[in-house]
C-alpha cells in the first residue's frame, strides 16, 4: 500500500502528463501526418501525444482504483515520506532552460544542456556525465535530423 503522499504524487503526474499529452496533440492535429514509408512532420508529435494520453489516462484509472484509505486510527498507518522540493524545483528550472535555449539557441544545444544539467542533478559527474549528455544528444540529432528528416528547432540566433 502506498502512502498518501506518493499517491498524491503520483496522481499530479499523471495529470501532469495528461495535460502535456492533451496540448500535443492540439498542437500538432493539423500537421501532415504521412506514413511509415514516408513520416511527415506530424507523425512523432501525434503518436506520442497520443501514447501520452492513453497511458496518463490509465494511470489514472490505477491511481483512482488503488488510493490510500484512511484508517481512523485503527492499525498502523504508514508514515507520509518526505517531498524533495529541491530536486522538483529543479527539474522545472532544468525545463524553463530548456525552453529558452531552444527558442534562442536551438533545439541541439538546448538538448545537451538540459541531459547534462539533468544528470548533474541526479548525481553524475565526469565521464558519465559527459557520455550521457553527449551521446543521447547526438543519437536524437542523427536519428530524427538525418535519418527521419525531422528538421529539429534551430533557435532564432542559429
Amino acid at each position: 500500500m502506498m502512502s498518501r503522499t506518493v499517491h498524491i504524487a503520483r496522481l499530479l503526474t499523471a495529470l501532469l502528463f495528461l495535460a502535456i499529452g492533451l496540448i500535443t496533440l492540439w498542437h500538432s492535429h493539423e500537421l501532415p501526418f504521412g506514413s511509415l514509408r514516408q513520416l511527415k512532420p506530424g507523425f512523432f508529435p501525434n503518436v506520442f501525444g497520443g501514447l501520452l494520453t492513453g497511458l496518463s489516462v490509465l494511470m489514472l484509472i490505477g491511481l483512482v482504483r488503488n488510493r490510500p484509505h484512511h484508517t481512523d486510527g485503527v492499525g498502523a498507518q504508514e508514515a507520509d515520506e518526505p517531498v524533495h522540493w529541491k530536486g522538483l524545483l529543479s527539474f522545472i528550472g532544468i525545463f524553463v532552460l530548456f525552453l529558452a535555449i531552444t527558442y534562442a539557441l536551438g533545439f541541439v544545444i538546448a538538448m545537451f544542456v538540459a541531459l547534462a544539467a539533468s544528470g548533474f542533478v541526479l548525481g553524475l559527474r565526469g565521464w558519465r556525465l559527459a557520455v550521457l549528455a553527449i551521446a543521447t544528444t547526438a543519437a536524437i540529432w542523427l536519428i530524427f535530423d538525418l535519418w527521419l528528416g525531422v528538421s529539429l528547432p534551430p533557435g532564432i540566433w542559429l
